[in-house]
């Protein structure tokens, strides 16, 4: 070949690979469009370019667009689809079809110690996802979960910064500690404040006993799983996200008190002496004291893996100011979720958390802003705080009051995992739950005068600073064995285990006087700022609920014959340091059985049903919460004098007795449950029959004084029975049509709340009293719900001084008072009289659920409520002083005929001895929260390189339908016996908030 040919057919070869290389390195944008087997639009498909971190995701109407390489590859995929690839050799518009993924359409429950398919499921399971746990803005993420689980009530304890609520699932079933268990990423855990809402990946509420037998003692209360997020198995690159939210807190509703003017007119009533109530002054307390204050709430996470690791981590920022001033809550939390294929059969792992927080505790001024005398002026001329009779000046407190909490807690775990013989799985965890708080108190010296000059009762003559510190302490060791195998048309599954736990504690509090300065830079005790008061007071000592040790076995066994018939067997044995050896260890069976009916051949026909199940379990679970020296006999350190000198000696003496044959409490749970879908599952609903019997109730009650415990000691003994009855119904209706879809949630539970029994020593044993308000307000006993109200039922008012003289009265009772009625009918009214006035327990909680979509513009809203119970307004009865009035005072009686319901004014006595008259409707429904969303188009976001771009504004606790006269019908108490009652709880305010989700 001559050289001339050769260089031309050299340089033709250049251009062509010169030409390819172009054409191949060609940026191209792809679009197209996503659908299902039925021809319609997929929104929310994720599409990828694979080995890179190009991304995006389909809009409203299933469209994408996307910027690639010839050749490249791109990866759509979704949850409950199966994934497809594409290969990209030109730049027309293209469509594709995905296909459901049956493996994962059977959505995936996690259960204690494993998971396991729906469809398999035989216990009453709860599921809320991760989207829907960060619809309410909050500390807590359990506030989440309000009205969207049947047969579970939060209940708020306070508005308060950094205050948790209360939880009950199924009931009230014991008269000690009812709140749940929390295992979060197999850490069990008391309560879950330290966890940021949007690092949660799912919520399983387990119910039954089928369901929390595998947690044994703890599981008597109910059992709350959590799974956090992980990076994603065959995603490409890191995926950031971030969540932003800035809002307004703002006191929802004020209690109707009287005004200036209107407290004149009362107290005119009570004893003439305003001659002119138009010249009053008038001081609204309410507007004084609660204020508009900020919220906000910031993530950052990102996620990602590659074929040996999984990781994700995130950063995240929660502060809160109250809507009282002095009151705030601030937190920092940071997770941290590994783990690392290291091979095929063997798998590290962590799941961390550390949350640093700042807490600021205001003193209770809404007791005061309900009594404090609306004459009085705030302040006296010279600017100084003015003194307020018998409440004190609530701003002065709030001025004078610097009450920290401060610290640090740390949850996670360490795991590892080893897989053999292709079914069976060995897992050790080790689990810490780690806590140091530090609290600083430091009140400063003050005088607050009354207008006129003259002393008031508030004043602090040296300051003084408290300082405290707390460490808790618990580590968690759990070793279990998960056996999974299918064959033919049987599937088995199995996981035993054992593990252990140990808690301890210790805290430590003492106080000074006379610091050198007031301000923070000298909040130090030094020695000369102790006395001998401060040393009388040191307390160092551990927190008695916080010091113990536990060792588990476990088992549990599922069989599943043809996905029709499925038998699930568990067992867990638990011992307990709280106990003497021979009533350490406690058995805790339970038994369940489903059936898919929908499954069977001569259901075929019946093409518009598409689920149907029955299932039934039996089982038993323990409890154990109370604190480890119940058993024990107590002393108490004291001083003693002996010798002719009078001399003081340290010296010890007998407290009370112990109880060496205490044993577990035991909840015996029976559940039958009915699962339907219809029309390919675009109508769900769950329904559940409970009936919970809890024996041998750990409770304190008076011992006879011949032991030398001395009057009003209590001993802890077995002794109560309790029963919770009730129905639960989930019905779920949801549905797509072209841009529009929708989803419609409906959650309903009955509560039948029952003492069954209660023995004692004597007839006083057989009954338990709480909330003392001028005397007792609740009394729990046989037939009673527990801390049912308890005082006079009323009937009137007396009219005439001959309908007094003809009706059995006090000595005390006057013409226009209180007409109170002879319970038991001997002629006399007297203690005997005081009876039933209702339950703090509702009887019926509900939840509504509604979710549209259209394009790309999101809305949904959640209402939630309960009826049945009653709310006693204790901040009303007790009146040693001229305080201020709720405003149906106006209508009091003044004469015959004047009115039936509302008394005689009186500065206090005997109208307020505890009555129905303070016994109100608790009932209410509360629209919780309100969010209406935009998101960016898909071909906008993607330009530049975004995936998704979503706005929101969002309103919580927006408005509440009630008859309660107080701030909120959310009026809850730990303490089972004292429940219901508001002494002025601090308000709840409505959040009104704008925020963002970025993903990129």
């Amino acid at each position: 070949m001559h050289m001339k040919h050769k260089l031309h057919l050299l340089a033709v070869l250049w251009f062509a690979l010169m030409n390819s290389i172009v054409l191949n390195a060609q940026t191209l944008t792809i679009s197209g469009t996503v659908v299902d087997k039925h021809n319609e639009s997929i929104p929310g498909v994720t599409i990828h370019v694979k080995n890179t971190n190009l991304g995006t995701i389909t809009n409203i109407d299933g469209q994408f667009s996307i910027e690639t390489e010839l050749n490249s590859i791109l990866v759509f995929s979704m949850v409950g689809m199966e994934t497809q690839e594409y290969l990209v050799s030109n730049t027309q518009p293209v469509t594709i079809t995905l296909l459901e993924d049956v493996k994962q359409l059977d959505e995936i429950v996690v259960i204690g110690y494993g998971t396991v398919k729906k469809s398999d499921l035989t216990g009453a399971v709860g599921s809320v996802k991760a989207d829907e746990m960060v619809k309410i803005t909050s500390m807590n993420p359990v506030q989440s979960l309000q009205g969207k689980v049947s047969g579970v009530q939060i209940t708020s304890t306070s508005g308060a910064p950094g205050a948790s609520p209360v939880v009950r699932i199924r009931g009230v079933g014991t008269l000690n500690d009812n709140s749940p268990i929390y295992v979060v990423d197999g850490v069990i855990l008391n309560d879950i404040s330290f966890l940021n809402a949007a690092d949660i990946e799912s919520t399983e509420i387990l119910k039954d006993a089928s369901a929390t037998a595998i947690y044994g003692s703890r599981g008597s209360n109910g059992v709350i799983l959590i799974t956090t997020k992980t990076g994603q198995k065959g995603s490409s690159g890191t995926t950031f996200n971030y969540n932003g939210e800035i809002g307004i807190q703002q006191l929802t509703k004020k209690i109707d008190l009287l005004t200036g003017k209107e407290y004149a007119i009362v107290t005119n009533m009570i004893k003439p002496t305003y001659n002119n109530v138009d010249l009053v002054p008038n001081t609204d307390w309410q507007d004084l004291v609660f204020s508009p204050a900020n919220i906000t709430n910031h993530q950052l996470s990102a996620s990602g893996s590659s074929e040996m690791s999984q990781f994700y981590i995130s950063l995240g920022y929660f502060n809160q100011q109250g809507i009282v001033d002095k009151s705030s809550y601030e937190r920092l939390s940071f997770k941290l979720n590994n783990s690392y294929q290291l091979s095929e059969n063997f798998r590290l792992g962590n799941n961390l958390t550390f949350t640093p927080y700042k807490q600021q505790n205001a003193p209770n001024v809404t007791y005061q802003v309900y009594r404090a005398n609306p004459l009085l002026e705030p302040y006296r001329e010279d600017g100084s705080f003015a003194g307020v009779p018998g409440v004190g000046n609530p701003l002065a407190d709030l001025a004078y009051s610097n009450n920290y909490n401060k610290g640090i807690r740390g949850v996670g775990n360490l795991f590892a995992e080893a897989t053999f013989l292709n079914s069976i799985n060995f897992k050790s965890s080790f689990g810490i739950d780690a806590l140091y708080n530090k609290s600083i108190n430091f009140t400063p010296e003050y005088n607050v005068l009354y207008y006129d000059g003259t002393q008031s009762m508030q004043s602090n003559p040296t300051n003084d600073l408290t300082k405290g510190s707390t460490e808790n302490m618990t580590w968690l060791w759990e070793n279990t064995l998960n056996y999974n195998k299918e064959i033919n048309k049987h599937s088995i599954s199995a996981v035993v285990g054992y593990t252990m736990q140990n808690s301890n504690s210790e805290y430590f509090n003492i106080s000074g006087e006379n610091i050198l300065r007031n301000g923070e830079d000298f909040w130090y005790l030094q020695p000369s700022y102790i006395t001998d008061n401060s040393l009388n007071h040191l307390v160092n000592k551990v927190d008695d609920n916080l010091n113990y040790s536990m060792i588990s076995y476990l088992f549990r066994a599922n069989y599943t014959f043809e996905g029709k018939y499925i038998l699930t067997a568990t067992f867990r044995r638990d011992g307990s340091s709280k106990f003497n050896p021979e009533n350490r260890f406690s058995n805790f069976p339970s038994f369940a059985a489903g059936w898919n009916i929908a499954e069977e051949s001569f259901m075929d026909s019946y093409t518009f049903l598409t689920k149907l199940k029955l299932r039934a379990s039996w089982g038993k679970i323990g409890n154990e919460k109370i604190t480890y020296s119940d058993r024990f006999s107590l002393t108490q350190n004291l001083l003693a004098v002996f010798g002719p000198d009078d001399i003081s000696y340290p010296a010890v003496s007998y407290s009370k007795s112990g109880n060496p044959d205490l044993k577990w409490e035991t909840t015996t749970q029976t559940d039958l449950g009915l699962e339907v879908g219809f029309f390919n599952d675009k109508l769900t609903g769950e329904f559940d029959f409970y009936n919970r019997v809890t024996d041998d109730i750990l409770v304190y009650l008076s011992t006879p004084g011949h032991l030398g415990n001395g009057q009003g000691q209590l001993i802890r003994y077995n002794a109560g029975s309790v029963l919770n009855r009730g129905f639960e119904a989930s019905i779920n209706w949801r549905e797509k049509k072209g841009d529009f879809s929708y989803g419609i949630g409906i959650l309903a539970t009955t509560i039948h709340n029952e003492i069954l029994s209660i023995g004692g020593n004597s007839e006083a044993d057989s009954l338990l009293w709480g909330g003392n308000i001028n005397g007792y307000t609740t009394q729990s006993r046989k037939g009673l719900p527990i801390g049912a109200f308890y005082g006079y039922k009323t009937n009137g008012i007396f009219q005439t001084s001959e309908e007094l003289a003809a009706y059995p009265h006090t000595s005390d009772a006057e013409v226009g008072y209180l007409r109170r009625v002879d319970v038991n009918n001997d002629g006399m009214i007297n203690g005997a009289d005081r009876t039933y006035l209702g339950s703090p327990i509702p009887t019926f909680i509900f939840g509504i659920n509604l979710d549209l979509t259209y394009r790309n513009f999101d809305f949904s809203l959640n209402i939630q409520g309960q009826t049945g119970n009653k709310i006693l307004n204790g901040k009303e009865i007790v009146r040693p002083d001229k305080y201020n009035f709720e405003k149906h005072v106006l209508d009091a009686w003044t004469g015959p005929g004047t009115s039936t319901t509302e008394p005689k004014a009186t500065w206090g006595g005997y109208n307020f001895i505890p009555s129905d008259k303070f016994i109100q409707d608790g009932s209410f429904a509360r629209l919780r929260s309100v969010i209406l969303g935009y998101t960016l188009p898909n071909e906008l976001s993607s330009k530049f390189n975004i995936s998704k771009l979503r706005f929101y504004i969002k309103g919580d606790n927006l408005f509440t339908l009630t008859k309660f006269t107080g701030y909120s019908p959310e009026i809850a108490s730990n303490d089972v016996l004292g429940n219901a009652i508001d002494m002025g709880t601090y308000p709840i305010a409505a959040i009104y908030s704008f925020g963002v989700n970025l993903t990129f």
